[in-house]
């Protein structure tokens, strides 16, 4: 019998939540991805999220905690980096 290893890597930010919402700095740019392995089955909410917001600038389903500015550096930011952190899911 062969040995068999799988290796996966998951979609998915340190803090495991997805990034849905306009990038800073870059004007007129929006992600929406880092859904780990639920996103196919958030992806008819994420995709309405998405549309109210870029189409009519809010949404009903509050994103704040999905903000891809979560992880952008800020001006006088005091405690650890997280520069060398994993950005996914592995074994």
């Amino acid at each position: 019998d062969p040995d068999v290893t799988q290796a996966c890597m998951r979609p998915c930010p340190p803090d495991a939540l997805p990034l849905m919402g306009p990038v800073p700095a870059c004007q007129g740019v929006h992600i929406a991805a880092g859904h780990n392995c639920w996103g196919i089955l958030w992806a008819p909410i994420t995709g309405l999220a998405m549309a109210e917001l870029i189409l009519d600038g809010k949404s009903s389903v509050d994103l704040r905690a999905f903000s891809p500015a979560r992880y952008m550096k800020r001006k006088g930011a005091r405690g650890r980096s997280n520069v060398n952190q994993s950005v996914g899911e592995q074994w």
